[in-house]
């Protein structure tokens, strides 16, 4: 065999055991452990994020197949390059003590870490473990003794003071570089900024500049003694933290004045330059995002006020068994949406800004139902049982078991189950036409497969084929199906690709169609065949916000590190974008992207809404930032994607508020409105008929 083939084959076989062994640790399995190990398998092998075997077997929390590893010479201060965390972070955040203090006897590192969460905590014996570990620094000391309740302060300072610490890293100028930057205090929008200089970093604040010395690659010290710390993931800097303070970083396009506080005050809708409102012919909104999945629901003359407490302008409201965040959709006189229904009544949920990967642990018997309402009055025509057992997975704690949004041409109407790997197609009457077995689709955290979350793209009509994009823990794919029968027309495997949320979308124009996926790697396919036609990277680890197309780019972003990119792409373009940007991108942000919630491309105008609030307004064209601004000047928590009706755009919160807003280049708040309950699902609009769905009910919403 040849030297190069045979070095390759044994890379291959030696990677093929680290997964093995993780894949072992995972499931506790210390016996096959023990046995991988005696057979060569190494005990540092490192998955794509550099985490080793005895991450898993911390953030498990099994002390026996820890001491195992451990014992087998696997290295306890070592950090994955995504998170920056160590095994010993992994359990203190999952509050496994007995692990914590046993890599803490073994000469973990992390003293300070210990001591700062055992005061948080008023954990005695978290306490006296960091302190008799001789490894708290005085930084570590200070802070823990200032933040400390009296009967643990006394316990800390009965110890002796360590000395100051000396730089433990001794960084270049390429290493210094990404912390560079301007940065925005959170609560006062006061701006600092972070700049190289000959001895290494100084900090510009409040009119002054001080020395930043360091003690780890994210850690520093001034002179006066104030702690420093540049926070983030996959490498990103995501915030300064200034003595507990946050800051964000100031993005390219921002002003860099410090923000002021202001009433946002609501227009009355005489004052502003809207033109009338002119209900034109009955548009279905037939998908996640309405047709051609834009967000746009022009002619339709939605209500611009409403109010679930009065009852001003709802017209009707339907309960739905169980609960889901899949999204309505309306052809004509029907409304379509799906549920899915715990046996053990589960509907543990959590909204807000949070980054708990754990999923909900409820693997009790499920219905799924589909329900068809009629738009006029909201009473269920009918109602079909989809599936009926245990789901293939769990869900995250911002998730249901029913994510994916159904699917309509008028005739059929098409339901994705991602937990029970199935596609249904009903006609409109309810009758059951086909189904087809796709296998269970596990979508989850990247980092680990046994954290859970759910499915959640949708599915797309293309002429007469269904398209499903379905990127999973292992064997990922993109695939269509013959929407009259559900056979599978054609299938394009995306083994490179780790669990991804977004909901693809189709480009028509004269450089032929493209179908567009949103994932680690952005990619363009032939939507007749499957071809890949196109890609474009780097991109986000989680992308959840589908593609958006005109009748010019295709817009696609994200917002999850290590990247958070706005890409403004060219249709026609091939191969790899990112050779030449300049030929394939009309413009592009590194900075920029939003997490959940699609963008909305709107009369000339890019909107992106960030899961805080952030709304920003850029030129659609060149990528030109004209205003940002907190929705209703308060922000708030946002999962459903904008939509836009007669110069008017609809954000809606997680609380269930919808703030409207006047589209165009001047930020106007138009109304404020609300319904009762969690909405995370994006709103329908058709025939004067605005459609919102909370976890638990179906408002019909009308003048």
């Amino acid at each position: 065999m040849h030297v190069l083939a045979l070095a390759l084959l044994l890379s291959q076989t030696i990677e093929d055991r680290g997964a093995t062994l993780r894949e072992a640790v995972r499931r506790g399995d210390i016996a096959e452990v023990q046995r991988l190990i005696d057979e060569g398998a190494d005990v540092d092998a490192m998955n794509r994020y550099q985490a080793t075997a005895l991450f898993f077997a911390a953030d498990k929390g099994d002390l026996p197949l820890v001491r195992l590893l451990v014992e087998k010479g696997a290295r306890i201060d070592v950090r994955d390059t995504f998170y920056q965390m160590s095994p010993l972070g992994r359990a203190l955040d999952k509050e496994h003590d007995d692990v914590v203090l046993y890599l803490l006897e073994r000469g973990a590192s992390e003293a300070d870490a210990v001591l700062s969460e055992a005061v948080r905590r008023e954990s005695r014996e978290l306490l006296e473990a960091a302190l008799a570990s001789g490894r708290v620094s005085r930084e570590g000391y200070d802070e823990a003794t200032a933040a400390a309740p009296v009967s643990l302060r006394a316990l800390i300072e009965s110890r002796p003071r360590p000395p100051p610490s000396l730089a433990s890293w001794q960084p270049t100028r390429d290493e210094l570089q990404p912390l560079t930057g301007k940065y925005v205090r959170e609560d006062t929008g006061e701006v600092s900024e972070v700049e190289l200089s000959q001895g290494g970093l100084l900090l510009r604040s409040e009119g002054k500049a001080e020395a930043l010395h360091p003690s780890n690659p994210r850690s520093f010290v001034t002179d006066e003694g104030a702690s420093v710390v540049f926070g983030g993931r996959g490498g990103m800097v995501e915030r300064l933290v200034v003595n507990g303070v946050s800051h964000r970083p100031l993005e390219e396009t921002e002003s860099r004045e410090p923000a002021t506080e202001s009433a946002d005050v609501i227009e009355p809708l005489g004052a502003t330059n809207l033109d009338p409102v002119k209900r034109g012919q009955p548009a279905p909104w037939p998908a996640f995002r309405g047709g051609d999945r834009s967000g746009i629901a022009d002619g339709q003359g939605i209500p611009l006020e409403w109010d679930a407490a009065s009852r001003r302008n709802i017209r009707w409201k339907t309960a739905v068994p169980g609960f889901s965040v899949a999204s309505p959709i309306i052809y004509g006189a029907r409304i379509f949406v799906l549920t899915a229904v715990s046996g053990a009544g589960d509907k543990t949920f959590r909204t807000g800004l949070y980054g708990d990967v754990a999923p909900v642990e409820d693997v009790s018997e499920h219905r799924w139902l589909l329900l068809a309402l009629d738009a006029g009055d909201g009473i269920v025509v009918w109602e079909r049982e989809l599936h009926r057992g245990v789901p293939g997975t769990k869900r995250h704690t911002k998730s249901s078991q029913a994510n994916a949004t159904p699917v309509t041409n008028g005739k059929q109407v098409v339901t994705v189950l991602g937990s029970t790997g199935q596609i249904f197609c009903h006609d409109f009457e309810g009758n059951l036409l086909w189904k087809k077995d796709i296998g269970v689709l596990n979508a989850g955290w990247f980092y680990d497969p046994d954290y859970q979350w759910g499915h959640s793209s949708s599915p797309i009509l293309y002429e007469n084929t269904v398209i499903v994009q379905a990127d999973v823990h292992g064997g990922s794919f993109v695939a269509a199906y013959d929407v009259d029968t559900g056979r599978e027309v054609w299938r394009t495997p995306r083994e490179d690709e780790i669990p991804t949320f977004a909901t693809p979308t189709v480009f028509r124009g004269e450089t032929g169609d493209e179908l567009v996926t949103n994932g680690t790697v952005v990619r363009g396919y032939d939507p007749k065949t499957g071809e890949l036609l196109w890609h474009l990277a780097p991109n986000s680890e989680i992308p959840i916000g589908s593609p958006v197309v005109t009748d010019e780019l295709i817009y696609v972003t994200a917002g999850y590190p290590p990247i958070r990119p706005i890409y403004a792409i060219r249709p026609g373009s091939r191969g790899d974008l990112g050779v030449d940007k300049t030929e394939s991108l009309a413009w592009s942000l590194d900075r920029g992207g939003t997490y959940i919630p699609t963008p909305l491309v709107y009369r000339g105008f890019f909107y992106t809404n960030a899961n805080n609030g952030r709304l920003s307004c850029y030129d659609a064209r060149t990528g030109t930032l004209v205003y940002r601004e907190r929705i209703g000047g308060v922000g708030g928590s946002y999962a459903a994607s904008p939509i836009a009706s007669d110069g008017r755009l609809y954000f809606t919160n997680e609380e269930g508020e919808t703030f409207v807003v006047e589209a165009g280049p001047e930020y106007r708040l138009l109304a404020k409105n609300s319904v009762d309950g969690l909405v995370l699902s994006t709103p329908a609009a058709s025939d004067g008929l605005l459609v919102i769905r909370t976890l638990e009910h179906v408002y019909g919403i009308a003048e």
